[in-house]
């Protein structure tokens, strides 16, 4: 059992490790990329949430996922002022 326990240690090390070393460059990359008007809404929400993500070095809440989303999709009340017809 101790074996086991060194060995996922030693894994998560590594793994930890490879991370912290590709994660910057890795994020800057949708960044760089082609900007076409149709996916960018997309673009920029996903590197928001991998931003947050990585501020957190844990788990993104859900209000904060609210407002990312919010802030490049916003809702779109109806006009009630408006008559269906």
């Amino acid at each position: 059992m101790p074996i086991n326990v060194e060995e996922g240690s030693k894994q998560v090390r590594e793994q930890e490790a490879w991370a912290q070393g590709v994660f910057p460059a890795a994020h800057e990359r949708p960044q760089e990329g082609h900007r076409d008007t149709a996916t960018q809404p997309f673009v920029d929400v996903l590197t928001e949430l991998v931003q947050a993500q990585g501020d957190t070095v844990g788990f993104v809440v859900l209000h904060r996922w609210a407002e990312i989303l919010e802030r490049h999709f916003p809702l779109e009340l109806p006009d009630l002022g408006r008559t269906i017809g």
